[in-house]
C-alpha cells in the first residue's frame, strides 16, 4: 500500500511538472515579451517534406506523450484554440492542429514558417528556459546546458546545477521539474530535428552548484531502442 501511494505520489508530481513546463509550448503562442540576453540557439536546420497540402504533419511517439493520453492533448488543444479565438491571439498558435492518432502517438501539423519556431520553443524549453527570453525559469537552478551534440548540432544530454537545499526541500516534485519535463521537451526537439521516434533519447545529470556533486542521473528512454 505504501508503495502504491508513494508510485502514486510520483506520477502526480511527473504530470503536474509537465503541465507546468510544457504550458508555454502549446498551440496558442502568448503575449509576445521582451527579448531577453542573447544566447546561442539552435542550430540544426532540418525540415522535413511538406504534404500537398502545404503542411507538414510530424508524429511523437507514445514515449513523448508527457504523462497524458493523445486523446487528452489534442482536447486541451482544442480548448486552448477556443480560448485563444475569444482573445483574437490565435494567429500566434505555433502550430495548426495537434491530432491524436488511432496507435496511441499525436501528430503536430505546421507550415514550413511554423517549424522553425516550433523547434526553437522545444529546444529553449529543454533547457529550461523560457522561449521568448530564454532566461532559465526555475529560481532554484543555477545553470541547464546541453552535452553530447552530435553531427547535426542535436543535443542528447543535460546538465543542471541547482541549489541543493531549495530542490531536497521538495525533491519528488522538483526532481520531475528538472529531468522528465525537460527530457519529454528535448526529446520533442530531437524528433522535430528528423530523429526518428524510436531512437529519440536524453540523459539528465542533476548536480549541486556549490559542490558539484551529482544528485541524481536519468536516461529517458535508452538511446537507440525501442
Amino acid at each position: 500500500m505504501v508503495k502504491q501511494k508513494r508510485k502514486l505520489q510520483k506520477g502526480a508530481a511527473l504530470a503536474l511538472a509537465l503541465c507546468f513546463l510544457l504550458g508555454s509550448l502549446a498551440g496558442c503562442g502568448g503575449k509576445p515579451r521582451q527579448a531577453g540576453p542573447v544566447m546561442e540557439g539552435p542550430v540544426n536546420t532540418y525540415i522535413p517534406p511538406v504534404n500537398q497540402e502545404g503542411q507538414i504533419v510530424i508524429t511523437m511517439p507514445k514515449t513523448l506523450l508527457g504523462g497524458k493520453t493523445a486523446e487528452e492533448l489534442e482536447a486541451e488543444d482544442k480548448a486552448q484554440r477556443q480560448a485563444a479565438a475569444q482573445e483574437g491571439t490565435l494567429d500566434q498558435a505555433g502550430y495548426n492542429a495537434l491530432l491524436a492518432n488511432e496507435d496511441g502517438t499525436f501528430s503536430y501539423c505546421l507550415t514550413p514558417e511554423q517549424y522553425p519556431k516550433l523547434k526553437a520553443a522545444y529546444y529553449w524549453g529543454g533547457c529550461l528556459r523560457d522561449p521568448f527570453t530564454a532566461e532559465i525559469t526555475q529560481e532554484f537552478v543555477a545553470a541547464a546546458d546541453y552535452t553530447d551534440f552530435d553531427e547535426n548540432g542535436v543535443p542528447w544530454g543535460l546538465t543542471v546545477l541547482v541549489d541543493s537545499k531549495t530542490y531536497y526541500s521538495m525533491e519528488l516534485w522538483y526532481s520531475a521539474v528538472v529531468t522528465v519535463a525537460p527530457a519529454v521537451m528535448l526529446g520533442r526537439y530531437q524528433i522535430l530535428c528528423g530523429v526518428p521516434g524510436e531512437e529519440w533519447a536524453v540523459h539528465v545529470t542533476v548536480k549541486d552548484a556549490d559542490t558539484g556533486e551529482i544528485i541524481l542521473e536519468n536516461s529517458f528512454p535508452t538511446r537507440g531502442t525501442k
